[in-house]
């Protein structure tokens, strides 16, 4: 049977540092979509890559004393132990550095030239090389080097040594650059691009990074330089070898060279169009904006959606090296544990939101959400099974119905449609998965912890470790026991994209040996509707064990 399939992308990443904290958020979260979509029944290509034809890379290989490549070659590898360290499942790792990406962007740079939509010009204008992009004033602010504070860039401002403009993003002044080059007609594409947006009222999300975006648009667009005269070290253009590509014009393509000349023999092009963009706020201009003109000069279709994260700091302030703050997410998922990473990353702020990270928080999430509400629960149900008097060893369905209403009588009023369990659990997973496929992991985490909270509840509720005292209740007990197991079971399915290593060993625990394989060959939807006898045989080590803070 032929697959849907999802083409997911990671944010560029910059060859010239290591992927830190704020870099692995976007990872984790291309990564919980991509398990998703794929044990829901579609073949996926996960893209992840470096970018490596910059003009920092050549200076931070200078800084360090290497050529260049061999620079290169080490920081790759320094990426992908990253990625690998944090069992990132990508399908395709890129580097931008790679023949076959310098053939197609040679290719694609020629065909829009002759599409008339790329021209020479001699300019001069601010660059910041942090940025690998070009600046006007409004993109700045000014610096009073003697109180070293920052304000708002003013016709009222008198320039002098100690007030100058500087890159709010990277707090060093731009450099005046004055050359020729080649410019890409964006300008051309106005319209276009309005009517895009039009059309597609959620090509970016969130909502609010979208309406940066078209306030952006309503200033009217400019042509924008994709070439540079000075720099040796990068892609050279078909049409005049003297010059090379602009980084931005080179690195957005190569979401398009991971589908037409894949790491395998066969043609990955059904995969494009992308299906989801993820992208830091920082660039969500060239993605949102540049990306959509440059792909209609060349006639290749326009990606679904883009995805905006926000920015991630520590202690307020920007993550970088020189401050000494940035956090390196494969030693602190060995301190505590990926799931620790990945629970406070996607439950304690939305996608697009700014946040601090906050290791106290973080923690305090982690003891709160997985090992008190999920363990303490998974705990109580395998403890009390072994002590069963008859087939300890096996949890299964005793009485088809023992939910009745005269059950319910003497529950809470606001939990009685709740012990009704089916049309609940039916209920639970249609809200996660509305929320799943418009990426909101955090509502997804949110209402699946809440879910849990109502488990616990019932467990209080109905107090198994009351009834199973008594001789007539036994029956009963072993409902109330396997009711609570199966509940976990589906939730253990719908939190496996996100802690899949975990969710694995408790379904191994229960002697569910072949779920793993299951999911990973689609059967998502299948398991759900299952209902299977769980196997409890001995009392499990703490798979969630608790943080002090």
């Amino acid at each position: 049977m032929k697959r849907d399939k999802f083409f997911i992308t990671t944010p560029i990443y910059y060859t010239n540092g290591i992927p830190h904290i704020g870099h692995s958020y976007s990872s984790i979260i291309a990564d919980s979509i991509a398990r998703y979509q794929k044990i829901t029944g579609k073949k996926v290509k996960f893209s992840t890559w470096v970018d490596e034809n910059s003009q920092k890379a050549v200076l931070k290989a200078e800084e360090q004393g290497m050529e260049i490549m061999p620079y290169l070659d080490m920081m790759a590898s320094k990426h992908k132990a990253v990625w690998d360290g944090l069992g990132i499942e990508y399908t395709d790792f890129i580097r931008t550095t790679e023949d076959k990406h310098h053939k197609f962007v040679r290719e694609v740079l020629q065909t829009s030239y002759d599409n008339g939509d790329i021209y020479e010009w001699v300019y001069e204008w601010m660059y910041c090389v942090g940025c690998e992009a070009f600046k006007k004033d409004e993109d700045l602010v000014y610096l009073n080097k003697t109180t070293n504070k920052t304000f708002p860039v003013s016709k009222d401002i008198v320039i002098s040594e100690n007030i100058i403009k500087i890159c709010p993003d990277h707090l060093t002044e731009p450099q005046i650059l004055k050359e020729k080059n080649y410019f890409f007609r964006l300008s051309k594409y106005q319209t276009y691009i309005e009517d895009l947006y039009k059309k597609n009222p959620e090509f970016v999300v969130p909502n609010d990074r979208f309406n940066e975006v078209k306030a952006f648009l309503e200033r009217w667009l400019e042509d924008f330089s994709i070439s540079r005269e000075t720099n040796k070290f990068w892609i050279k253009l078909p049409f005049d070898e003297t010059q090379v590509a602009y980084v931005w014009y080179d690195a957005l393509f190569n979401y398009l060279t991971v589908c037409k000349y894949p790491n395998n023999w066969w043609d990955d092009m059904d995969f494009w169009p992308a299906d989801l963009h993820i992208v830091g706020k920082e660039i969500i201009r060239f993605h949102a904006i540049f990306w959509p003109a440059m792909l209609k000069s060349v006639w290749y279709e326009l990606p679904a959606q883009i995805l905006t994260t926000g920015f991630l700091t520590v202690n307020w302030q920007k993550i970088s090296k020189s401050l000494g703050n940035a956090i390196d997410p494969v030693e602190f998922s060995q301190k505590y544990s990926k799931d620790l990473l990945t629970l406070y990353l996607l439950s304690s702020f939305n996608i697009g939101q700014d946040w601090d990270f906050d290791e106290k928080q973080a923690i305090l999430t982690y003891n709160a959400k997985l090992a008190n509400n999920l363990w303490n629960l998974v705990n109580r149900v395998v403890v009390l099974s072994l002590k069963l008097p008859a087939e300890s060893w096996k949890l299964f369905w005793k009485v088809d119905h023992f939910l009745t209403d005269d059950n319910l009588l003497s529950i809470d009023q606001d939990l009685v449609g709740f012990l009704k369990w089916k049309p609940t659990i039916l209920d639970y997973l249609e809200k996660f998965q509305v929320n799943i496929n418009k990426y909101d992991l955090k509502s997804c985490l949110d209402i699946t912890f809440s879910f849990l909270d109502k488990l616990n509840k019932f467990a209080d509720i109905k107090q198994p470790w009351q009834m199973i005292k008594g001789d007539d209740k036994q029956d009963e007990t072993r409902n109330v026991l396997y009711t609570l197991a199966e509940w976990l079971r589906i939730v253990w399915l719908a939190l496996y994209p996100f802690f899949p290593v975990k969710m694995d060993m408790m379904f191994v625990k229960l002697w569910l040996l072949d779920y793993k394989e299951r999911l990973e060959n689609w059967e998502f939807e299948k398991l759900l509707v299952e209902f299977p006898t769980f196997f409890i045989k001995e009392k499990w080590e703490n798979l969630f064990s608790r943080f002090d803070v």
